[in-house]
């Protein structure tokens, strides 16, 4: 994880990646709509937007990568300080932890390495296991 001065020059073209995951999301859920037109689906940008009462055109920039950076940016620093960005981000959180040291200790450089070079050794020996069935 970057250290404060990584993420205070991060701008809204580092986020992009949010918008496109919303966007994947919001796609995927209109893919598996039960709907025959899917330009109908509660899904669509226009139906979508006017569920969660905001312009069509605020949820286009959102998917956008057009993001609220500075929001963004306190959130992962608290990340840095062991802090669960799910805690901040759903309003009933009563049943969330507040610190969430496991997780972000998994995300410092070191210790994820050594986690991806486990997980990489447990799916050759997944396949080795399946090569013999």
């Amino acid at each position: 994880m970057m250290d404060i001065e990584g993420i205070i020059k991060l701008d809204s073209k580092d986020f992009g990646y949010i918008g496109e995951r919303l966007k994947e999301i919001r796609l995927e859920l209109i893919e598996i709509d039960d709907i025959s037109d899917k330009r109908f689906s509660d899904f669509s940008l226009t139906k979508l937007s006017e569920k969660l009462q905001i312009d069509r055109n605020t949820l286009v920039n959102i998917e956008r990568g057009m993001s609220t950076v500075n929001s963004i940016k306190i959130i992962l620093y608290y990340y840095t300080l062991g802090y669960n960005p799910i805690w901040i981000l759903l309003p009933d959180n009563n049943f969330v932890p507040k610190r969430s040291l496991i997780e972000n200790m998994a995300y410092k450089e070191d210790l994820q390495k050594k986690f991806l070079e486990m997980e990489s050794k447990t799916l050759e020996a997944m396949k080795e296991f399946k090569s013999s069935l």
